[in-house]
């Protein structure tokens, strides 16, 4: 085999042999030399080495293979773990055990307080014109208008007695009765001749959620009244029209 740096040094004589003489001559010196083995051993080199790629890649038939007794090899490992926490579970045992702190702390305290602040606070009776002059003072620093009127209803609740009213009240002006602020369902005491409280709606909640609601000033009176069984006077008398509902600056 001639190289780059070798001089090439001819084994046939061009002026006396044909072009067939010198193939066949230089083919069997090839031949003789191993030339051809050589080429043969390096195809049959790369075809081992792609036939060997092509077996332990994933979807060669080694591989395929190969991936199956891993998989049974390890998936029975992973199975067994059953005790394995979920992720879920642990959320949700987080969530109940604050929830439980909540009742056990927060809530309490917040109850207390306002068992502390009904039990202190114990008026045993308020006047309709009391109630009404607090909205609308409730309402003349919602509006801060110079001028203005709440909706005060008052009904009986039965055509043919007196006994039973309704009262409706809203910082709004002529307000419907089912948009007022707040409702008392008012029942005559015959000995005093004052109402008692029967039902109070709130902002369209009524009494059991009162106890530990948003309730200020007046509202929080009147539930008072309510919690202890008091009584509400209808000093000015039993119209709406008896009581002033208006305000003006002027």
């Amino acid at each position: 085999m001639t190289t780059e740096n070798q001089e090439f040094t001819p084994m046939t004589n061009p002026a006396t042999d044909t072009a067939q003489d010198m193939f066949t001559t230089v083919l069997h010196e090839r031949l003789a030399s191993g030339a051809l083995e050589q080429a043969i051993t390096k195809r049959v080199d790369k075809l081992i080495e792609e036939t060997a790629d092509d077996l332990f890649r994933s979807y060669g038939e080694v591989g395929k293979a190969l991936k199956e007794k891993l998989s049974a090899s390890i998936m029975p490992q992973i199975e067994s773990l059953e005790d394995l926490p979920v992720y879920h579970d642990f959320v949700m045992n987080r969530l109940k055990l604050a929830a439980q702190n909540f009742y056990d702390t927060r809530l309490a305290d917040v109850v207390d307080a306002e068992l502390k602040e009904i039990m202190t606070e114990l008026p045993e009776e308020i006047t309709m014109s009391w109630l009404v002059k607090q909205v609308v003072k409730s309402a003349r620093s919602y509006d801060e208008e110079p001028e203005g009127e709440i909706t005060l209803i008052i009904e009986d609740m039965f055509d043919w007695t007196d006994t039973s009213k309704k009262v409706y009240i809203s910082k709004e002006e002529s307000a419907d009765r089912r948009a007022c602020d707040l409702e008392l369902h008012l029942s005559l005491d015959k000995e005093s001749g004052k109402w008692k409280i029967l039902g109070i709606r709130s902002d369209g909640e009524t009494e059991p959620r009162l106890c530990a609601g948003p309730l200020y000033s007046f509202e929080k009176m009147l539930f008072n009244v309510y919690a202890m069984k008091g009584l509400i006077d209808l000093d000015q008398g039993s119209d709406a029209d008896d009581y002033e509902t208006s305000w003006s600056e002027y």
